[in-house]
């Protein structure tokens, strides 16, 4: 299991900018604290791209094949997208 150490900073920003943040935690009913720490989480994640339905171009051939496979259960759709576009054809 891995232990999260917190440290403490100072950091120097325009007083425009704080308000800004201060309004917008406010709003989620944050502390500047949590809401500055969120933004600068999310602002460092990896994103992966949602893959659309579109984004797979399938020839009739592999819908054809894709017919044949017989009885797909619906959570094997649900985790694989290409296979639902496939036999939604």
């Amino acid at each position: 299991m891995e232990t999260s150490r917190i440290i403490q900073t100072g950091i120097r920003m325009d007083f425009a900018l704080y308000e800004k943040l201060k309004r917008n935690a406010k709003k989620e009913r944050r502390s500047v604290n949590n809401y500055i720490v969120n933004v600068l989480e999310k602002s460092v994640e990896v994103e992966i791209p949602k893959l659309q339905l579109k984004d797979f171009q399938v020839d009739s051939d592999i819908q054809s094949l894709g017919k044949t496979m017989g009885a797909v259960t619906d959570e094997k759709l649900d985790n694989d997208p290409k296979l639902k576009y496939i036999l939604s054809k």
